[in-house]
C-alpha cells in the first residue's frame, strides 16, 4: 500500500493544487485489543509490570489536493500510524508493535470569505494493520512460525484545522482529527497478544482513534 500511495501521489503531482504534511500524536480504543491484552495480563498474574494497552502513538500523512475554484476540492491522502506497548519483567521484556497504513478519498473544504483560515476535511479509506510481538528484543516465534497479524478494513476520519501563512504560499495549521473503523478483519490478534485464538476476542475489531498535531501546507 505505501509504494502504491507512492506511485500514485508522484503521478499527480502536476494536477495538485495544495500539498500537505501532517504530524500528529494519536490516540487509539480498539476493544477486541484491549480486551486480548487484558486477558494477558489476568492470566499471568506473577507479572510485576502489567502490560500496558495499545493507546498512545504517532501518525503521519500526506495529502495532495487537486486544483478547484470551489469551497469543496477533492484529493487524495495516506497516513501511516505506529503504537506500541511494552513492558519489563524479571528476565524478561514483551514489546508489541502495530502498525496501521491508510490510503483514501479527500473532501477538503474551506471558505475564506466566511471562515478565513478554518478548513475541515473528510476522509474516507481502505485501512490495513499489522501487529506482531517481540520478546527480549527478538521477534517473537510461536508454533515455529513468526508471530505476526494482518488487518484489513475501511475506515471514515473528519478533521478539523486552522491555517497560518508563513511565508510566500506556505502555511502551518494545528488540527484535530476523529477517525472510525468499523470493521478491521484481523483474525489472529489474540494469538500474537496471548497465544490463544477464539477464547475471548472475535475475528476482527472496531478502532476509534483522536488525534492532534501540526500540518504544513504548499499552495500552488
Amino acid at each position: 500500500m505505501l509504494l502504491f500511495g507512492f506511485l500514485l501521489f508522484k503521478c499527480m503531482d502536476t494536477s495538485a493544487q495544495e500539498f500537505k504534511v501532517n504530524a500528529s500524536y494519536a490516540y487509539l480504543y480498539s476493544s477486541q485489543l484491549d480486551k486480548a491484552i487484558q486477558t494477558y495480563n489476568f492470566t499471568r498474574p506473577i507479572l510485576t509490570e502489567k502490560q500496558p494497552l495499545l493507546t498512545n502513538g504517532l501518525n503521519a500523512s500526506v495529502s495532495y489536493i487537486f486544483r478547484n475554484d470551489k469551497h469543496i476540492k477533492h484529493g487524495i491522502n495516506f497516513s501511516y500510524a505506529y503504537f506500541r506497548s511494552w513492558a519489563e519483567n524479571k528476565n524478561f521484556s514483551n514489546q508489541l508493535n502495530l502498525h496501521v497504513a491508510n490510503l483514501g478519498y479527500l473532501l477538503h473544504y474551506e471558505n475564506p470569505e466566511k471562515c478565513k483560515g478554518f478548513y475541515s476535511e473528510l476522509i474516507v479509506s481502505a485501512t490495513s494493520s499489522l501487529l506482531y510481538k517481540v520478546l527480549n528484543d527478538e521477534p517473537f516465534v510461536y508454533d515455529e512460525t513468526l508471530s505476526k497479524s494482518f488487518g484489513i478494513g475501511g475506515a471514515v476520519q473528519l478533521k478539523l484545522g486552522y491555517s497560518f501563512q508563513l511565508k510566500n504560499k506556505c502555511y502551518l495549521s494545528p488540527f484535530l482529527s476523529f477517525a472510525y473503523t468499523p470493521y478491521l478483519f484481523s483474525p489472529n490478534n489474540e494469538a500474537v497478544i496471548n497465544q490463544t485464538k477464539g477464547l475471548v476476542c472475535r475475528n476482527w475489531t472496531e478502532i476509534l482513534t483522536a488525534q492532534f498535531g501540526l500540518a504544513f501546507h504548499v499552495r500552488r
